[in-house]
């Protein structure tokens, strides 16, 4: 039976998916997120136009009342999340380039709060400033890798994040694992691995998990 490490833990209904396909599964949290302290000022706080790009950012908002008139976000979950709250959605897209484009050529002339993590992508704030869009940047949170070294080995490994890939090869060497990446901006971090890449269709666990079973097994 094959055997794939997730470095993210899964829900139940994910679980099933994969060990019902004739796979074992081995998942762990390869990094957590923890909120920044000094983020009082966020408390109650109005902002017209906000960028969300992760649910960590959303859970935040969330918890320090902050209203956003019109949100313009990355990942449908992101979305979904963010439609749960009431908030009204703008725009989204599946890549933080791909929203940056679309707030460049839409939406020039207006100003917008960026709300993230302190490691982010370098691709949405870079062309918002190339376009000469007025943002200010809110980090939220910072991202903490848990180290784990694994004694054996696995047929396939499913990537979330960059830091996710930083973490896991930290304490593993790669040992001809198939990689499975949620999407390009992660499977750029996992090219420093190796080059032989499998990319999920969709910015979801779920995507990945479809991957996995279509294409690796």
């Amino acid at each position: 039976m094959p055997r794939v490490l997730s470095t993210k833990c899964l829900t139940e209904s994910q679980k099933n998916l994969i060990l019902q396909s004739g796979w074992s599964l081995v998942a762990y949290n390869a990094i957590q997120t923890k909120a920044f302290p000094n983020l009082s000022y966020l408390e109650n706080a109005k902002f017209e136009n906000g960028i969300v790009t992760s649910q960590t950012s959303v859970s935040i908002l969330k918890e320090k009342q902050v209203e956003l008139k019109n949100v313009f976000c990355v990942g449908q979950k992101t979305a979904s999340k963010l439609k749960e709250l009431n908030f009204s959605i703008a725009e989204v897209a599946n890549y933080g380039e791909d929203l940056a484009k679309i707030i460049s050529t839409t939406y020039t002339g207006l100003s917008f709060s960026f709300f993230c993590g302190r490691i982010r992508n370098d691709e949405l704030p870079s062309l918002l400033k190339k376009n000469k869009i007025d943002f200010t940047e809110h980090h939220l949170y910072k991202t903490v890798s848990i180290p784990k070294k694994f004694t054996h080995c696995f047929d396939a490994v499913m990537f979330f994040s960059p830091s996710g890939i930083k973490s896991y090869y930290a304490h593993n060497s790669f040992k001809g694992e198939r990689i499975i990446c949620i999407g390009k901006t992660t499977a750029m971090a996992a090219r420093q691995i190796n080059n032989k890449i499998e990319i999920a269709n969709k910015t979801s666990v779920e995507s990945v998990i479809v991957q996995l079973v279509k294409q690796v097994f």
